[in-house]
């Protein structure tokens, strides 16, 4: 069972349906329990040597970044009863921010290694999606690990709202960034003999953890791709693997990898939800946050992302 859709009323009961696809689709769980914070829960879970903890939380956050948050944690082992931050080699909390339910639709993708990953699609409403998950990416070079967790979290003040390239907004596999959200990617890349070294998007360019990725920035390794519409004779729009690089000193860059079954994709051609048969793939398409819309409301333009499914 590598796709399936399901609905819940809110972030707790979203995590035991997440629970229930993922055993059906080959992980064991190790737990799903009560949290001290914001009245959250946390359910942690492993596929071979790769951990991963998503948690809830019902409070917190602000008018800009407005709760209930789903997120995720990476590790590499468990320790029953521990809280997530204090798992073996683990990873800061990527969130998704204002993931209020009932849901009108859940979309769960998964697969086994040897990159294995749990990607998550909420739509929150009618048109409206959040993202989180974790997975290994399909690595390059040097690197070892990739695992990688991700989240989306917009940035509701009225200025940036419906503003898809401004850098308030956190989104994932991108680089453009302001400090006023949490980085919404993490990955886990280590490299002459420094382990565990969990990369970040931020912005602090000197930083030996800085990641790059995405589309929105300048320098990010697709920008040029975000402007490449859709086929004026198919229609079609190309998907782009979410390729991302971290610093190896003296200016110098290098590939990572990308994650599997996951791309970067424009929706001008496409609606919400959409399923795209390209040969014998299927691929569903979702708007970062919410395609188009008229000022002052959330929207991300066209951007997107495309999830691969696997059988």
């Amino acid at each position: 069972m590598a796709y399936a859709t399901s609905a819940a009323n809110d972030p707790n009961e979203l995590l035991d349906k997440l629970r229930l696809f993922a055993q059906g689709a080959g992980w064991t769980i190790d737990g799903l329990r009560d949290r001290a914070a914001g009245a959250g829960k946390a359910l942690s879970l492993h596929i071979g040597d790769f951990h991963a903890t998503f948690v809830s939380q019902l409070t917190g956050g602000d008018g800009n970044s407005p709760p209930p948050f789903l997120g995720a944690f990476g590790h590499t082992g468990y320790a029953a009863n521990a809280s997530p931050d204090v798992q073996a080699d683990a990873s800061a909390v990527c969130w998704a921010n204002y993931v209020q339910g009932p849901y009108s639709a859940v979309h769960f993708f998964g697969r086994i290694p040897p990159q294995p990953y749990l990607h998550i699609v909420l739509e929150t409403q009618a048109g409206t999606f959040k993202h989180f998950g974790t997975g290994r990416l399909i690595t390059a070079g040097v690197v070892t690990t990739g695992q990688y967790v991700y989240g989306n979290q917009w940035y509701y003040s009225n200025n940036y709202i419906n503003s898809a390239d401004s850098p308030y907004h956190s989104v994932a596999f991108d680089d453009t960034y302001y400090n006023y959200t949490a980085p919404s990617t993490r990955i886990r890349a280590d490299y002459e003999g420094i382990a565990p070294r969990w990369h970040a998007v931020m912005g602090d360019s000197t930083d030996s953890r800085r990641l790059l990725c995405g589309w929105r920035g300048k320098a990010a390794p697709i920008n040029l791709l975000k402007d490449t519409g859709h086929s004026t004779l198919t229609g079609r729009a190309p998907g782009q693997p979410l390729w991302c690089a971290v610093p190896r000193g003296a200016g110098l860059y290098s590939d990572i990898g990308h994650p599997a079954d996951l791309r970067f994709i424009r929706l001008d051609s496409y609606a919400p939800g959409e399923e795209l048969a390209l040969g014998t793939d299927r691929w569903k398409v979702f708007p970062v946050h919410r395609k188009n819309g008229p000022p002052g409301t959330p929207n991300s333009g066209v951007y997107g992302y495309a999830y691969r499914i696997t059988d």
